[in-house]
């Protein structure tokens, strides 16, 4: 048995799956105090809610996205605010765009960062494949690529991370976040400048250019959005990328079937993303008077929709749901949400992670587990193996 209230953040870093399968057998809908949320846990609890913003809006008062981010985005409002927020990144992340513009780019940067793993013989493939490969495509998709280098970026991740997830009002995570968020404001300001008197159709320009007022006013407004933007598109192909990754080198068959098939190369990563969501949580207000799974919710609560939690609900995925198998039936996971806050760069992600691990394995036909490597999985609300080291000869 578990007690929701004696659930501690150490326990979800650790392992939240078993914690999540207890709840959704006896307590689906319950109250976690070291979060101090509501935790909703099953497929059809999730997906309801995803999709009706009057019970469970996107703001949320006391939001630690709001407060890491520096105010509200496009994921912590809804209706034509959330709309106004979300178009000037179409023209970047939309599929067409994307397939217009980023292959070649993440074939090079892909094609670089295995170079330096074949000539060493092996090597981290977080650190050394999947992030730089994520963060340097982000930059360049914004437009920061000549101003910001990788390690840079993947720091940046990490005190956005740190301050997004921060429920429970860590001091050590809120100063990590402020710095960082700082740092992006340097960073980006310029452009922001730039473009304010000369567009050029950019993602930066097209976000200075999507409200009124003056330029600070401007900045004010775009910037939250553009961090979040930051926030998913390193965690989604990174981290979701060294999982993928990781399951197949566990799985003979499964890595044996793909290489003889490389269409089966999309399958294997939207089970991995199905299997360990990169981004696990999604927070939402109460509107009042509201029930959820037979638990009336206390007006102004906040709820977090596990959708890592939903993605092995055994009701939708079977008695094997905590497997990873890419010869399951296919159906859509909700690791890129769904309804209106369905996440705006899911295209940019699973671009980037085909390319990723279909020239991963053309490059290394014997690629293996380093044996004296550990691999340990780390987080709930963002989680992942912590490292992945490899041989390649």
């Amino acid at each position: 048995m578990i007690d929701p209230g004696s659930v501690t953040v150490a326990d979800l870093e650790r392992d939240p799956y078993p914690i999540y399968a207890w709840l959704r057998d006896h307590a689906p809908v319950a109250y976690v105090p070291a979060l101090d949320v509501w935790m909703v846990t099953r497929w059809a609890d999730v997906e309801s809610a995803l999709n009706d913003p009057d019970r469970f809006p996107a703001h949320v008062e006391d939001s630690p996205t709001d407060e890491a981010l520096g105010g509200v985005s496009m994921m912590t409002t809804d209706g034509e605010p959330a709309k106004q927020r979300r178009r000037p990144f179409d023209s970047t992340l939309r599929p067409r765009a994307v397939e217009a513009t980023m292959p070649a780019v993440f074939e090079r940067l892909c094609g670089d960062a295995l170079d330096v793993i074949e000539e060493a013989g092996g090597g981290d493939l977080l650190t050394q494949y999947f992030e730089p490969v994520s963060v340097l495509s982000l930059a360049h998709a914004i437009g920061i690529a000549d101003k910001v280098d990788g390690a840079t970026l993947v720091r940046w991740f990490a005190g956005l991370a740190a301050g997004v997830s921060n429920y429970e009002k860590d001091t050590t995570k809120a100063t990590f976040c402020s710095e960082v968020s700082a740092e992006i404001d340097a960073a980006v300001r310029p452009l922001f400048e730039r473009t304010f008197e000369e567009p050029d159709g950019s993602m930066i320009s097209n976000l200075v250019h999507a409200t009124d007022g003056s330029l600070e006013e401007r900045i004010s407004w775009a910037m939250p959005s553009l961090k979040l933007v930051l926030l998913g598109g390193l965690q989604e192909p990174a981290h979701g990328g060294a999982t993928i990754a990781h399951c197949l080198l566990t799985h003979p068959d499964q890595l044996d079937a793909v290489r003889s098939d490389p269409s089966l190369v999309p399958t294997a990563v939207e089970e991995g993303l199905r299997w360990t969501a990169p981004i696990g949580n999604l927070l939402r207000g109460v509107a009042p008077r509201t029930s959820l799974g037979d638990v009336d919710l206390p007006d102004g609560a906040r709820v977090i929709l596990v959708v890592s939690s939903a993605n092995r609900d055994r009701e939708i995925w079977g008695p094997t749901a905590d497997e990873y198998d890419i010869f399951r039936p296919r159906r859509t996971h909700l690791s890129f949400a769904t309804g209106p806050h369905y996440c705006i760069g899911h295209h940019f992600a699973r671009a980037q992670l085909r390319t990723a691990i279909r020239m991963l394995l053309d490059r290394f036909p014997r690629l293996r587990l380093d044996p004296l490597g550990e691999v340990t999985y780390r987080g709930h609300e963002y989680r992942s193996p912590t490292s992945l080291a490899v041989d390649v000869d």
